[in-house]
């Protein structure tokens, strides 16, 4: 808003008169203070405060309209633009003229509370309805975004079905100024309820697709696949996140429905994709995106890339390839791709070919990128490629190593007195110990590494010409793992030479087993109420209970029971 339209209508503000009783009374209370000592709100008779107070209220109530809406806006939306339904309705209820001003303020109104059914309650549903159906009016025609969960479970049983689909029908209704949106929703709903929108979403910018964890049933035709086709004509769609993993019961343990979106991939700037049978790679490389800025494909299994043809993605910051193996048909295909603004590159998996760091590295010097996030499977591989990869990657922040060998951890040793120092810009390492490949990390190799980016750096670091580790993350899929790897990198931090033979102690076995039968017994995957039924398990946990309950502490580490 420019100046002269807020002078103006500031200026128009005038407090009524007032008048001043004697100044000698401001003294009254202390004749020492002077006059300027003694604060503005304290001066003056219990009538001057009435005065200021009245003069305070009647500037408030006659600040013009289209102020008090940029102050509305700027109470109701935070920085990073999410909306706060309490506080815009608290402003309605100030008084008549606050309460149409932010009733005639469209924009406060693009927003509606988070739509969220985890139960058929008729009365919950009857009102999340009519609060909608307050935002839809009251909006306008601007844009709006929301946020609509219903879980498949509700929606089986079929009791509240017809007050669902009249509640979607608004929005439906409105899918011409659909926004950002966020989904979560059974994967009928898709083409039953929502496919009259595809061709009428012209403002869509923005799409997440979530699923419940206990999804729908199967297809009712069994079928292998399922299309979803409704946002395919979305002209200003560019960031779109699906994960539908859980799409279908039983999909987490064995999925065997593959599902398939049809979205416009060649405008896309940002996509993120989790879904059995992931083809979402395959097409947006196929459309040729000239914007896409990230691409991140989680798949248990990604096969058939194409290897053939040579393709550059000019604007591609960040690439995120995670499966259960990233496996030569994954690494033959970076070699068809040039990436010159590539700065995060993540390919994570539990195994992978020795041709890992020799393909990442052709991938860099080829397409000439500086890399500032770096993600690598490290279990095999040339010492000598990583290293070179390290040497062409001087802007790495952050290092994430699944396994590394003892050989690749030492490449990461800070010479603070070479004149090209190794990753002069790294602050977080995070070393994932995942118990394969008959790897595991060397906690000495790892102290050294630590020390020599914190301890041994001296005035270099605070001269500004090498950054300092400021975190070391130690990830383990076992507990068990976890704890000696702890304690043999305290041990080593000690120079204790006896580390690496030492063994777990009674304390620590028995920390384990406890973990283990307790997980096996009262996890998430049993029924709870099976479990107590079973005698011999109870006998089991009761003496587990009881060994425990006759650990002395005293000299033991007790993080270990966390």
């Amino acid at each position: 808003m420019q100046h002269g339209t807020l002078a103006r209508p500031l200026k128009s503000i005038q407090p009524p008169s007032k008048t001043r009783k004697d100044k000698k009374s401001d003294n009254a209370i202390n004749p020492e203070f002077k006059s300027n000592d003694v604060p503005g709100v304290a001066r003056g008779t219990p009538g001057d405060l009435r005065t200021d107070r009245q003069a305070l209220v009647s500037g408030v109530l006659n600040i013009p309209d289209e102020i008090l809406r940029q102050v509305f806006a700027f109470v109701v939306f935070d920085e990073d633009g999410n909306h706060n339904s309490t506080d815009l309705f608290r402003l309605c209820s100030v008084s008549r003229p606050w309460r149409r001003a932010a009733i005639e303020h469209c924009l406060l109104w693009i927003k509606p509370l988070p739509i969220i059914i985890l139960r058929p309650h008729e009365t919950r549903i009857r009102n999340l309805t009519l609060h909608l159906r307050l935002y839809l009016d009251r909006s306008g025609t601007l844009p709006i975004s929301f946020d609509l969960t219903i879980l498949a479970r509700v929606w089986r049983k079929g009791t509240v079905n017809a007050m669902i689909t009249g509640m979607v029908q608004a929005l439906v209704d409105h899918c011409h100024r659909w926004d950002k949106v966020r989904l979560c929703l059974p994967l009928s709903f898709y083409n039953d309820d929502l496919s009259s929108i595809r061709g009428r979403i012209p403002l869509l910018s923005e799409l997440k697709i979530d699923t419940n964890l206990h999804g729908d049933e199967r297809p009712p035709d069994d079928a292998s696949e399922f299309y979803v086709g409704c946002f395919a004509d979305a002209p200003l769609l560019c960031k779109v996140d699906y994960d539908v993993r859980y799409a279908f019961q039983g999909a987490a343990i064995q999925p065997s429905v593959a599902v398939h979106f049809d979205l416009p991939w060649s405008q896309l700037v940002k996509l993120k994709s989790d879904a059995p049978g992931n083809t979402s790679y395959h097409k947006t490389l196929e459309s040729l995106p000239t914007e896409l800025r990230e691409l991140e494909i989680y798949a248990q299994i990604i096969t058939k890339l194409p290897t053939e043809v040579q393709r550059t993605l000019p604007k591609l910051e960040k690439l995120v390839l995670r499966a259960l193996q990233i496996s030569g048909d994954i690494l033959n295909h970076l070699g068809t791709l040039t990436l010159p603004s590539l700065k995060h590159l993540e390919l994570r998996g539990f195994s992978t070919t020795p041709e890992l760091f020799d393909k990442v590295l052709a991938l860099i010097r080829r397409s000439q990128c500086s890399l500032e996030h770096l993600c690598l499977y490290a279990a095999t591989g040339s010492a000598s490629s990583f290293s070179k990869i390290l040497a062409l990657s001087l802007d790495i922040t952050e290092l994430y190593l699944c396994a590394p060998k003892a050989d690749n951890l030492e490449a990461l040793l800070l010479d603070p007195l070479s004149p090209d120092p190794v990753l002069p810009n790294l602050k977080i390492l995070t070393i994932l110990d995942n118990g394969m490949d008959d790897v595991t990390v060397d906690a000495a190799v790892l102290n050294k590494v630590a020390k020599s980016r914190t301890e041994g750096l001296g005035k270099r670091a605070a001269h500004g010409m090498v950054q300092a580790l400021e975190e070391v993350n130690l990830l383990c899929n076992d507990p068990e793992m976890l704890q000696r790897q702890i304690s043999s990198f305290e041990l080593a931090n000690t120079g204790n030479p006896e580390y690496s033979r030492r063994v777990p102690t009674s304390f620590e076995k028995l920390a384990v087993k406890a973990s283990v039968t307790f997980f096996a017994a009262f996890g998430p995957l049993r029924q709870s109420g099976v479990t107590c039924l079973v005698l011999k398990k109870q006998v089991k946990v009761n003496k587990l209970l009881t060994d425990l309950e006759h650990v002395n502490l005293e000299g033991e580490d007790s993080r270990i029971l966390q």
